[in-house]
């Protein structure tokens, strides 16, 4: 009956066709036998094209009805019924193009699954570090109430890393852009590491921070968090400075350095070099963030260093 419907202008033109002849043998008074003879012939024709159309029509739908039991797959594709039709052909067309690209989208998706595995379990192994030195604090007899605030502050920076990563991997529309002070950001970070400072004797240095800079508040925020955790972290003796300099934040310590070898490969995720292997500090993934994310801010992160000389951390920030 579907198909009946769909095939109406034909059958339409035919009976137009037939009226209109009649009415013209009648009008000039000819005889009829003629036009029924034909009129058999077509109609003949006519039951012959519905049929095999018709049978071709049916074949059709019962294919397309069995293809949408399963899930559409490029492989699934090859069943598709022959199009017989332009608009067919670029329907199909089109159903491939749609697929290629669900399946580019699946494999980036599964990909990228893979890599938040793979760099969770790089967190995971950085963050076992403090886990087991709070487990051996705990089992003394008189546990240190001031080295066990340490691990368990640095198992919520972990965290919080961990939880920007998954925010960078996740939002990526999660920038604003906008104009900022930097010596409150730069304080605000100072004062969360203010304990680290004075466990270890250092001394601060800050110069020229009263100015303002375009970047993301937030990840401005993490970023200086990682770099001057880092500088604490390899800084035993000495001082670290936080200077403004010809539009960049640098950040200076007076740290273990790192190794020329170890310099070119700093920001590669999952590399910890020699200091992260030695001292077993490091996941390879701070660094890797600060990287991406001052990429997607419009800034330039490098570092250069000596050993046991110190390192220079240069945050170069775009002009407006």
């Amino acid at each position: 009956m579907k198909f009946l419907k769909e095939q109406l202008v034909i059958y339409g033109m035919y009976g137009v066709f037939l009226v209109v002849t009649l009415a013209t043998l009648y009008l000039h008074n000819l005889p009829l036998q003629p036009f029924v003879d034909v009129f058999w012939f077509l109609t003949f024709l006519l039951v012959i094209y519905s049929l095999i159309c018709g049978y071709q029509h049916w074949q059709k739908i019962k294919q397309l009805k069995q293809l949408t039991t399963q899930p559409m797959t490029r492989q699934a594709q090859l069943f598709l019924p022959k199009s017989t039709t332009e608009s067919e052909r670029l329907y199909q067309q089109l159903l491939q193009t749609t697929l290629v690209e669900k399946d580019r989208q699946q494999q980036q998706i599964s990909e990228q699954q893979k890599e938040i595995l793979e760099d969770f379990g790089l967190w995971l192994h950085q963050v076992k570090t403090p886990l087991a030195a709070l487990d051996l604090l705990l089992q003394l007899p008189e546990p240190e109430t001031l080295k066990m605030k340490n691990e368990v502050f640095k198992i919520n920076d972990y965290l919080q890393m961990m939880l920007n990563y998954l925010r960078q991997n996740l939002a990526n529309e999660d920038l604003v852009i906008e104009k900022v002070a930097l010596e409150p950001i730069v304080k605000t970070v100072l004062k969360k590491y203010a304990v680290f400072f004075s466990q270890k004797d250092l001394r601060l240095v800050m110069k020229s921070l009263q100015v303002s800079v375009y970047s993301d508040q937030k990840w401005l925020t993490f970023i200086l968090e990682q770099l001057l955790f880092n500088a604490i972290k390899y800084t035993n003796e000495g001082e670290i400075a936080v200077i403004w300099e010809e539009n960049q934040l640098l950040i200076k310590d007076t740290g273990i350095g790192i190794r020329p070898e170890d310099l070119p490969r700093v920001f590669e995720k999952g590399y910890t070099g020699y200091n992260g292997r030695e001292h077993q500090r490091a996941s390879g993934l701070g660094l890797y963030l600060c990287q991406m994310m001052a990429q997607k801010i419009g800034m330039t992160l490098t570092i250069t260093s000596e050993v046991a000389s110190g390192t220079v951390v240069s945050l170069t920030f775009p002009k407006e």
